[in-house]
C-alpha cells in the first residue's frame, strides 16, 4: 500500500495508522530550537468516531487510505447535521455539524466543495484555498487610529469574524484564505 509523509497530513486527508482509519481535522507543525520538528494532527477515527491528537516526527510515514473525491454542493445546515448534494447524480447526504464545523465558516448555501469518500461513504469536506464572502457587518474607521497596519473586526455572511483593513465597508466582497482564516483582498 502507498505511504505518505507525515508533513502531508493536511486537513481533510484520510490515512491509516495502527490498523485504524483517520481523517485529519487540524494540522500543526511544531519546530523547537535545534530539535526535530513534530507534526501534531487532531484526527477523527472513522470507525469509532472518536477524536484524538496524534504526533509524528517530520520524516515519519503513514499508510494512505484509498479514498474517492467528488464535487458536491452545500445545501444547508440545521445545527445538527449539514446536507450536501452530489453534483453528478443529485443524491443527498448528511454529515454531523461537529465533523464539518470549520468548513461551515467558509461555506455558503449553494457553494461547490469537494467531498472525500471512503468505501462509498462520505467522511469529510475539503475547501478551496480561498473563498469569496460578503461583509455583513463592520465598524467604521476612526480618524487618528491609523498608526501602522491598522485593522478592525468584520463579520462575514457566514458568521465568520475576521480582521480586515480599515477601508473595508459593509457589503464589500472579500477573498478569504481558508487555511489561515485571514483576509487576502477586496474584490
Amino acid at each position: 500500500m502507498a505511504t505518505i509523509n507525515s508533513n502531508e497530513l493536511k486537513e481533510g486527508v484520510v490515512f491509516k495508522d495502527s490498523g485504524s482509519t483517520y481523517i485529519v481535522l487540524k494540522y500543526s507543525h511544531i519546530k523547537k530550537g535545534r530539535g526535530q520538528a513534530t507534526i501534531k494532527v487532531k484526527v477523527k477515527n472513522l470507525e469509532t468516531s472518536s477524536i484524538t491528537i496524534l504526533s509524528y516526527t517530520n520524516e515519519q510515514k503513514v499508510e494512505s487510505a484509498d479514498v474517492e473525491k467528488k464535487s458536491v454542493q452545500f445545501l444547508y445546515s440545521d445545527g445538527v447535521v449539514t446536507t450536501f448534494m452530489d453534483s453528478s447524480d443529485y443524491s443527498q447526504f448528511t454529515l454531523p455539524v461537529e465533523d464539518v464545523e470549520d468548513v461551515l465558516h467558509y461555506t455558503k448555501e449553494g457553494q461547490k466543495v469537494v467531498a472525500t469518500y471512503l468505501n462509498g461513504d462520505p467522511v469529510g469536506i475539503e475547501l478551496p484555498k480561498s473563498v469569496e464572502l460578503l461583509v455583513q457587518d463592520t465598524s467604521d474607521a476612526v480618524s487618528g487610529n491609523t498608526s501602522g497596519n491598522a485593522m478592525k473586526n468584520a463579520v462575514l455572511e457566514t458568521g465568520l469574524e475576521i480582521q480586515v483593513p480599515l477601508f473595508i465597508k459593509k457589503g464589500d466582497l472579500l477573498k478569504i484564505n481558508t487555511e489561515t482564516g485571514t483576509y487576502v483582498s477586496r474584490l
